[in-house]
């Protein structure tokens, strides 16, 4: 996973995925964004880019449906699958389900582990579409995400403590 502020190199080879940087504050504006998305598909390979997620509005299901709309196409054109950031209340009616490659499990912790998200995690799941689920930061959290058919997960977890967080630490 990389993001705009991040300044990542992904290995040669390596399966990788572009977010847009709107949770943290790596947003560096649109024009900006797309740019950055652009060089680093044309450096890292099309072929090998798992998704982009299309700008949100963290948090505002209605806001991130306006804001992703326009780029949905953009980012297509682009040779790679788009994905679309799911925030609190999307599940009423705000998924553009034909428009889009993967469904991100965004929004708040609370909302997405929800009994909301997962129906939106399985209805994904029925249309052939990816799932991906933010900020995985525990066991806990990874089991959740592969019992709603998660396809790929990120989190800092291992990042930030990786003696005591890696998997080999964890208890049976």
């Amino acid at each position: 996973m990389t993001t705009p502020a991040q300044g990542n190199v992904i290995p040669p080879g390596a399966l990788y995925a572009c977010d847009n940087g709107k949770f943290g504050k790596g947003w560096p504006g649109e024009q900006a964004w797309f740019a950055w998305l652009k060089a680093t598909v044309d450096r890292y390979g099309r072929e090998l880019c798992l998704w982009a997620a299309a700008p949100d509005v963290p948090l505002d299901a209605a806001a991130t449906l306006a804001e992703s709309l326009p780029w949905l196409e953009r980012i297509r054109s682009l040779g790679i699958p788009v994905a679309f950031a799911a925030q609190d209340n999307s599940e009423h009616g705000l998924i553009p389900w034909d428009l889009i490659d993967v469904l991100s499990l965004a929004g708040s912790t609370q909302w997405n582990t929800s009994p909301a998200a997962h129906h939106l995690a399985l209805e994904a799941r029925e249309r052939d579409l990816a799932v991906h689920m933010g900020r995985v930061n525990s066991r806990r959290r990874l089991r959740i995400a592969q019992a709603f058919g998660c396809t790929s997960c990120d989190g800092t977890y291992l990042a930030f403590g990786p003696d005591t967080n890696s998997p080999a630490s964890w208890p049976g």
